[in-house]
């Protein structure tokens, strides 16, 4: 096992279960899992549980460096799978449970795993044959632990392979971040079937010997009491979560101070005054954090940053970790421009799986991954995502970025959540829709409101939308963050564009 130090973190690049034996077989009493029906479980019940699983997962053919399909239900069963696909020294490679079968049948045809699992909420699983796809002999199973599936741009997910090192990295880190303390609880807003989702939960609490508190289905105000009863002090969520964690504080359906010493927020566009309100209604630090499932351990503003800071940038890179912006050309560009993210360090991935995305990896000469995103790092260090590329809108030649108005709508006070998509146009190419939700007690703003609103944030008119429309509730992906792409085929349909 190897040890790694920068900036006064530490971590190793040990799996899962030999962290969790070793703090089972020190305290097996400690409680290790509260489930959504509040039950307790041991770190000695899920011990024995895993170590019986991963018995019938060998007899199933389950070995150091295969891969294992698993359903990422937000239970006990989940996470007993997990430890027990660990002791195997296998891959572990969850999915969401809301997959269509077609989306799952294509994760069977390419995966090459031996198994698939499905777990029970009391802990037990059924073990199903694998797939019609030959199995992997892809040499990184090795070294690999995690596979987390993120959505293609052909339709076809990408598999996000991940080693040990990472996930205790980013971990270790968050932990450093908000100063945790050892008898802190870890609150589990998000999905376990991704990569960021299982790692910032379960890889977090069971690797470090914290309770793991899980939240299913998303209700605010329980989310809040059960942060409250079992002493949490960290959780990583999504601005709509922490959007209707404020409303539910504003309407009064819930009073008082939460325990959280930080919550990471990332995702999707937030407005400065969520970070403000989260600080004033709850006593809770809210930090923009920059990460995806190829690289969890991105940026993060920290709870010791000034408000304005965490307000206006998403911080500054994890310990060990560098990132800079890059121009077209592959080079990074001086401190202040704008340009493509490009980050390594620890927490980035191995590569995507063969037939899941293997080759696209957009790589610098220099071993920088290249996101996507596009960022501008200032003389101090401070990261800000300030768009997406590939969600740029092109009409008539001219290049719209959609998170510029998204954040202009944002600070208009009838609207809650907004995202602007492109629709096809038969002249243009592409026009710009605002799909937006109203706050609570609000009602829809008309077009030329919206356009005047835009006009006093000082937007220029090439980039006022074209439409406007208003949804009830946003499409969301697995997890949790604002899904676009269904976004922008609801607006295609209302405006006959499709």
């Amino acid at each position: 096992m190897a040890s790694h130090h920068a900036d006064g973190v530490t971590w190793t690049d040990a799996r899962l279960w030999p962290q969790f034996a070793a703090l089972a077989e020190a305290d097996p009493d400690a409680t290790a899992l509260i489930d959504c029906d509040d039950r307790r479980w041991t770190r000695g019940e899920l011990r024995a549980l895993a170590s019986a699983c991963a018995v019938r997962l060998e007899a199933a053919g389950v070995a150091p460096g295969t891969r294992v399909l698993v359903a990422g239900a937000k239970h006990a069963g989940t996470i007993v799978v997990a430890l027990a696909v660990s002791a195997c020294e296998a891959v572990f490679c969850p999915y969401s449970p809301k997959l269509a079968e077609a989306e799952l049948r294509v994760l069977e045809d390419r995966l090459g795993h031996v198994a698939r699992v499905v777990a029970d909420a009391q802990g037990g699983a059924a073990i199903i044959g694998a797939g019609q796809g030959s199995r992997s002999g892809d040499p990184r199973d090795r070294e690999a632990v995690l596979i987390g599936f993120t959505s293609g741009s052909t339709g076809v997910p990408k598999g996000v392979i991940h080693g040990a090192e990472a996930l205790n990295h980013a971990t270790r880190t968050c932990a450093a971040i908000a100063g945790l303390e050892d008898a802190d609880s870890i609150l589990a807003i998000v999905p376990l079937d991704s990569a960021p989702g299982f790692t910032f939960t379960a890889h977090f609490a069971l690797s470090q010997g914290r309770a793991l508190v899980l939240v299913d289905p998303w209700d605010p105000v329980a989310a809040m009491a059960r942060a409250v009863d079992h002493r949490c002090g960290w959780a990583i969520m999504v601005p709509t979560h922490l959007f209707t964690i404020l409303e539910a504080a504003r309407t009064s359906a819930w009073s008082g101070r939460l325990p959280l010493r930080a919550a990471a927020v990332g995702g999707s566009a937030m407005t400065a005054e969520l970070i403000a309100d989260a600080e004033t209604l709850l006593g809770l630090k809210a930090l923009r954090m920059f990460g995806m499932s190829e690289c969890m351990g991105h940026c993060s503003t920290r709870p010791s940053d000034p408000l304005s800071i965490r307000q206006a940038t998403d911080g500054i890179p994890f310990p060990g970790t560098e990132e800079e912006a890059f121009g077209p050309d592959g080079v990074a560009l001086p401190r202040g421009r704008r340009g493509q993210a490009g980050v390594r360090g620890p927490s980035l991935f191995l590569g995507y799986a063969e037939g899941l995305g293997a080759g696209q990896e957009r790589m610098t000469a220099d071993g920088f991954y290249l996101t996507g995103d596009e960022i501008v790092r200032d003389e101090a260090g401070f990261v800000t995502v300030v768009g997406r590329i590939k969600d740029q809108i092109i009409r008539g030649g001219f290049n719209i970025d959609p998170a510029e108005i998204e954040a202009a709508l944002l600070r208009h006070p009838a609207i809650a959540e907004v995202a602007v998509v492109g629709v096809p146009d038969r002249k243009l190419g592409e026009q710009a829709c605002a799909v937006c939700r109203v706050r609570r007690g609000a009602a829809p703003i008309a077009f030329d409101m919206m356009i005047a609103h835009l006009v006093a944030q000082g937007l220029s008119r090439k980039k006022w939308p074209e439409h406007l429309l208003f949804v009830d509730a946003m499409a969301v992906g697995a997890t949790g963050k604002l899904d676009k792409r269904a976004m922008a085929a609801r607006a295609a349909a209302a405006l006959g564009r499709g």
